[in-house]
């Protein structure tokens, strides 16, 4: 199998900047396989881009290496830094971006060493300057520990969690996609705890009352708003053949209640 790095930014596809750190990792490591992870999250949101990884990065291969470039704070006092993982990496600004995937065994290190770096290295671009070339290092056998000295307290955000109020699980939409899907941060689990019966539960998001857990996309008729256990395995809303954002007006961060 060959070496592989995923990129996740905010860079969008209408500028070059991804395709530039793609350009310099393989002027490094001409072999290794890059795989857009998304280029789509909110400009700077920094949350999304950890919700993102979270979700995805489960799935793919050992020794993959994951570059996260959402970084408000370049060039300022924020840290660089990599992430040891089991046998992945992760590399990116130290801002909480990795804070879905940090755990107890995690090691981190700040980007110091500069050999590693290219060249010149400006104060707006360190996902070409800096995290590229490191992740072709990484995926080429370079050492974490070659790359600089320890992080004890790396960033981290705190990521919204759901709870159960007695009579309501509470949770919040974090993420919705291009089709208006809006997923919340309420897993399965927690669905299937206090609403044994799926198909009599409700979902409130704001006015809106949303009866029954759908089993698939296609259930219910054209332009209905309905809920779903995605593909993160947790509560989402959906429009079929519509958009679920676009019609309820949603937001990341809206409240929802889901009653048995």
């Amino acid at each position: 199998m060959p070496d592989l790095i995923t990129l996740t930014t905010d860079f969008g596809t209408d500028d070059p900047f991804a395709g530039i750190m793609k350009g310099v990792i393989r002027s490094i490591h001409p072999t290794v396989e890059i795989i857009d992870l998304t280029h789509g999250i909110e400009p700077q949101n920094v949350l999304q881009a950890a919700l993102v990884l979270k979700a995805a990065t489960p799935y793919f291969p050992k020794k993959t290496v994951h570059v996260a470039v959402v970084d408000p704070g370049v060039g300022g006092t924020r840290r660089a830094m990599a992430v040891k993982n089991g046998s992945c990496h992760y590399v990116g600004p130290d801002n909480g971006i990795f804070s879905g995937v940090l755990n107890a065994k995690s090691r981190c290190v700040e980007l110091t060493q500069k050999k590693y770096f290219l060249p010149e290295v400006s104060a707006t671009f360190h996902g070409r300057d800096i995290f590229a070339p490191v992740a072709a290092a990484l995926a080429k056998g370079t050492l974490l520990k070659s790359l600089g000295p320890p992080i004890k307290d790396p960033q981290t955000l705190a990521l919204p969690e759901p709870s159960w109020n007695g009579k309501a699980i509470e949770g919040e939409v974090i993420y919705i996609d291009r089709f208006g899907n809006a997923a919340t941060n309420i897993p399965r689990e927690l669905v299937s705890v206090h609403c044994p019966n799926a198909r009599k539960l409700t979902v409130k998001i704001g006015r809106t009352a949303i009866r029954g857990l759908a089993a698939h996309y296609s259930e219910g008729a054209p332009h209905m708003t309905r809920s779903i256990i995605n593909s993160w395995n947790a509560l989402e809303l959906f429009e079929r053949e519509g958009n679920a954002a676009r019609t309820l007006k949603l937001k990341v961060g809206q409240n929802i209640q889901v009653i048995p």
